[in-house]
């Protein structure tokens, strides 16, 4: 399959061009973000050369396409065999391509466009991959984006921390569009794209080696259109003709103070993209200070935890669903956000153990504590069986509370990975990151009640 990849930063008409590619003949399903959301979390699934693990990664890889917000119809559900017979090495990009080639296929298409706008970091491992995969970058006023994000249920709230964010994705953009060259990475405006929508398209197109449709420019009465847009209030005008005045915006409902703070942290990259400088010149950028930054840090959790309050029910249960395949398997991480369970993972040790491995012996006087990841244990006392341990059951809690020597030991009955939890180790992310450390406290107490009881 030939392979097209969206880039750039959310907020900026993603979705727009890939309802009017979908018209040109090319598979281009709602984003999953597959590669962004579990690359992180590919080393806890331990070696890949291990077909357990590796099957694995590819079913949690499919769940997460299948619990997408939007579904990837007519996949209902992603054949595990195919996808893995598909893969020309054991590795996250090849299953996500061979999951995009088989909802190209089922949309009888060769060419699918995958517009998870971040992958750009994923440059490099996706040419290793692909046969000379095409990019589109898609660009936007950094004010207007920042203005967007402010007023959606996703991403950041506080104009500092959109427009750092934007900056970086861009400045990748900029630098992989030198390192690509022209033949495979188009750049485009998004406010262009609004003025002179055929214009643009048809340029696309050219670069893309297709045809243009004048359904393309008709792309809001598409059935994928119409059904994005009732999922949630981020797409809701997806459903509608192109927005021709949709530009500019930060002038009107923007405050100076806003506009001059993404100015001076992303000033040099508008100036790249061509956007006019309003309060901020070169030269001029703003120093922010370690107390502008905390409290702008404040401001920011504090807006999105209000966003978070107003959003649709039903749209937040489905991003819930999706996500939760995350924690479904690993009771420990239930009730971390994502980007939580990815920074808790630096303080885990990842073990392996083999049949008749023993993990921790009656009497030790480590306080540490385990989590099952994969696999059985068994929980001996004075060489009596007591309990069997499975997927996401924590153990070694007793000595990791009171600091008493440990009152069994347990042993791997199957091939078992575990998660270890050093009682420094804890010590420092109470001190980083309090919020996850009494998360992790108090599911630690629920499973010692639910024993006790």
């Amino acid at each position: 399959m030939k392979a097209v990849f969206i880039v750039g930063e959310q907020r900026s008409g993603s979705n727009l061009l890939r309802l009017m590619l979908a018209q040109a003949g090319i598979a281009a399903p709602h984003p999953a973000h597959l590669l962004t959301r579990m690359m992180p979390l590919v080393a806890s699934f331990g070696d890949l050369s291990n077909d357990s693990n590796w099957q694995q990664l590819v079913d949690d890889s499919c769940v997460l396409i299948e619990r997408n917000p939007v579904p990837w119809n007519p996949l209902k559900r992603l054949d595990r065999a195919n996808i893995t017979q598909r893969c020309r090495d054991r590795s996250l990009v090849a299953i996500f391509g061979a999951i995009m080639d088989t909802y190209a296929e089922a949309h009888n298409q060769s060419m699918w466009a995958c517009k998870s706008m971040g992958y750009i970091e994923f440059a490099p491992q996706l040419d290793a991959y692909f046969k000379d995969p095409k990019y589109i970058y898609l660009y936007r006023d950094g004010r207007d984006v920042t203005l967007s994000f402010t007023r959606a249920v996703i991403g950041e709230k506080h104009p500092y921390h959109i427009a750092k964010g934007w900056a970086k994705l861009q400045r990748m953009c900029l630098t992989e569009r030198e390192r690509i060259g022209p033949q495979r990475f188009f750049s485009l405006s998004y406010e262009e794209l609004l003025a002179n929508s055929e214009q643009v398209l048809r340029s696309c197109c050219t670069f893309l080696d297709i045809p243009f449709r004048d359904e393309m420019l008709s792309f809001h009465d598409s059935r994928d259109a119409v059904s994005t847009a009732s999922k949630s209030q981020l797409w809701q005008n997806l459903d509608q003709p192109v927005m021709k005045d949709n530009s500019r915006k930060f002038l009107r409902d923007m405050s100076e103070e806003s506009v001059r703070i993404i100015e001076s942290v992303a000033g040099d990259v508008l100036d790249q993209l061509g956007y006019d400088r309003v309060f901020v010149q070169p030269g001029e950028e703003q120093a922010f200070t370690p107390e502008d930054l905390s409290a702008f840090a404040q401001e920011n959790e504090q807006a999105k935890e209000a966003k978070k309050a107003l959003m649709d029910s039903e749209d937040l249960e489905r991003r819930k669903h999706q996500l939760s395949l995350l924690t479904e398997r690993v009771y420990f991480l239930k009730g971390l956000s994502h980007g939580q369970i990815l920074r808790f993972l630096a303080y885990l040790e990842e073990r392996h153990y083999e049949p008749g491995d023993t993990v921790m012996y009656q009497g030790e006087e480590t306080q540490d504590i385990f989590f099952v990841i994969s696999g059985s244990l068994e929980v001996l006392q004075d060489d009596k069986k007591l309990a069997e341990l499975t997927d996401g059951a924590p153990f070694g809690e007793l000595g990791f509370i009171s600091k008493e020597p440990r009152t069994a030991t347990v042993r791997a009955l199957s091939a078992a990975r575990v998660f270890h939890l050093r009682r420094q180790d804890f010590a420092a992310l109470e001190e980083n990151d309090p919020g996850i450390a009494v998360r992790v406290l108090w599911l630690i107490s629920e499973h010692l009640v639910s024993r006790f009881a």
